[in-house]
């Protein structure tokens, strides 16, 4: 049985990574054509000299295999995909692709009989003069609409896919701006060329009368077979709609006594969708997030294990035991469950969640400030004074953390986490962080001269610095009774801050500063302190990390750096 169900697990894996694959073919494929169309926008003359490489690579025998291996995989897995449904509900982003997918061979099929069949049966020709001649202007809308179709399916599946890679946020907007531009272009393009060769009357010989015949046939049979899956799908989805009421159900309970009974088949994703319980599924089902990820808290053992890709995203997360994506599990007797990412059972209204709902993965500078000495000094005070002398210190950090546009995280006692490059520039970040260093040790001259009457000893810090990418994310329980909800970040980055905080005490330093960051801002970091490479519990090479004994260094080059900077902008003014 165990075999089975490992089989089954490793295919569902194989199925979800051919569909991707094979989709990025076909999207270069629909990339290189749309940007062959859009030089009509130039001249007849340039859609021609590209479309001789194109026709080169994508004509040849590996070319050929690779285009048609990759349209017939991703629509047989695009079909079984959509025959595996249980339910209709979705978000609207996912809709619209799967009813865009749908609409593209109905205007395909007459692309594909006046091109590569017309070519390889009656060895017509398939150069931009001929398939124009043909095109325009009868075919205009059959070929704008099977270019929007096929554009916007891509994007979506695209943008999906890519939205959770953490260098995508960076580019997203060049990438939509070209995503505008190229079907535009595109149309034009071909319009353009096709109009100019119809007014000159430079259209190529029509095709024989019988041969124009055959192909409008083949027209009406593709559209038929069409038609005939298209409808095969829907009768097949009402039927098992239909039969699903008389099968054996069983119970999903949620959170707040939420219960619904379902037949099993459908996932613990398409289930919750059909009932209005709110789960999050970012990537939309493909296992390529962790979004709808979900404690299992009674029937866990009739689950299938995890397959490929869900235990892929399960170990990227540490998930502990019990939790399961659902958009992989398919329940099959009685569950309690507990989504882990809401609680609500309402769904938000629109506009109301920001990007950090669910978490986001970006480049952050992460700042550890711990008060040395304060544990041992507490012991003999009265707890009025330990209060008023933390509480003192606190507010001089979060001023000097506030002032130059970071974040506190959380205060942890005498510990605070601060983050820097929330909502600005990674350079700008960077070197804000490091001008707090220099703030917060000012701060903390002023502290001890205002306590110098009450204090043995002078207090002192340890500030370690670190950027990198992280998640950020708004973390906290309903009701607040644990957690206040707001931002944190978490991940390497954050542990790595946090360890080189620790580092100040064997070094006896007021910081000690990954040297990326100080190289990233733009500064010297031979001018600031010593360097060293130190091992970093957790990771496998040592780390380069600037050990400053003051602050004093610090400020000196970056108020020279900075004085640099607005010189140099003057000059260009």
């Amino acid at each position: 049985m165990n075999d089975v169900v490992d089989k089954q697990s490793v295919q569902g894996s194989l199925n979800q990574r051919l569909r991707l694959v094979s989709g990025l073919v076909l999207f270069v494929f629909a990339l290189t054509h749309f940007i062959n169309h859009a030089l009509g926008n130039i001249s007849l003359a340039a859609m021609m000299q590209f479309q001789d490489w194109r026709y080169a690579v994508w004509h040849s025998w590996p070319g050929t295999i690779l285009l048609y291996g990759a349209l017939i995989v991703h629509v047989a897995m695009a079909l079984w995909k959509t025959v595996r449904r249980r339910t209709l509900k979705m978000p609207s982003w996912e809709a619209l692709q799967l009813a865009l997918g749908m609409g593209i061979p109905f205007f395909l099929v007459l692309h594909l009989n006046r091109t590569r069949i017309s070519e390889n049966l009656f060895n017509t020709s398939v150069d931009y003069n001929s398939v124009l001649s043909l095109m325009w202007p009868g075919g205009f809308l059959n070929q704008t609409l099977l270019l929007l179709f096929v554009w916007i399916h891509s994007c979506i599946g695209l943008h999906f896919w890519l939205r959770l890679k953490p260098w995508y946020r960076r580019v997203q907007l060049g990438l939509l701006t070209l995503a505008i531009i190229i079907p535009v272009t595109a149309t034009t393009g071909w319009t353009h060329a096709g109009r100019m060769i119809y007014l000159k009357g430079e259209q190529a010989a029509a095709l024989p009368p019988e041969v124009l015949a055959q192909l409008m046939e083949y027209d009406t049979i593709g559209r038929a077979i069409f038609a005939v899956v298209a409808v095969s799908i829907v009768i097949l989805f009402a039927m098992r709609t239909f039969t699903a009421q008389f099968r054996k159900k069983i119970s999903i309970n949620y959170p707040n006594s939420v219960r619904v009974r379902t037949a099993p088949g459908p996932t613990l994703l398409e289930i919750s969708r059909a009932h209005r319980v709110p789960v999050q599924a970012v990537c939309g089902g493909r296992a390529r997030c962790s979004t709808c990820r979900t404690l299992v808290m009674e029937g866990l053992d009739e689950l299938d294990p995890p397959n490929a890709a869900e235990a892929k995203v399960l170990e990227r997360i540490g998930a502990g035991k019990g939790v399961r994506l659902a958009c992989q599990i398919r329940p099959k007797a009685n569950m309690r469950v507990y989504p882990l990412l809401t609680t609500e059972l309402q769904q938000p209204e629109p506009g109301t969640m920001d990007r950090y709902r669910w978490g986001v993965e970006q480049p952050i500078a992460v700042m550890f400030i711990d008060l040395r000495g304060f544990t041992r000094m507490a012991e003999d005070r009265l707890p009025y004074d330990v209060v008023f002398i933390l509480n003192r210190y606190v507010k001089g950090v979060t001023k000097a953390v506030n002032q130059n546009g970071g974040l506190i995280d959380k205060v942890m006692g005498d510990g605070v986490m601060a983050l820097f490059g929330i909502d600005m520039d990674r350079t700008q970040a960077l070197r804000a962080a490091l001008q707090t260093i220099i703030d917060i040790e000012r701060e903390m001259q002023v502290m001890n001269d205002e306590l110098k009457s009450q204090l043995a000893v002078p207090l002192r810090i340890g500030i370690g610095l670190h950027a990198g990418p992280a998640i950020i994310g708004r973390v906290g329980l309903d009701g607040g009774n644990v957690l206040e909800s707001g931002l944190t970040a978490l991940g390497d980055t954050v542990n790595v801050a946090s360890r080189l905080e620790t580092e100040t005490k064997s070094h006896g330093a007021t910081a000690v500063v990954s040297t990326s960051v100080i190289r990233s801002a733009g500064l010297n970091e031979s001018l600031i302190g010593k360097q060293e490479d130190i091992t970093v519990r957790g990771r496998e090479r040592p780390l380069s990390v600037t050990i400053l004994e003051n602050g004093s260094k610090l400020e000196n080059v970056l108020t020279a750096s900075s004085t640099t900077t607005m010189k140099e902008q003057q000059r260009a003014v």
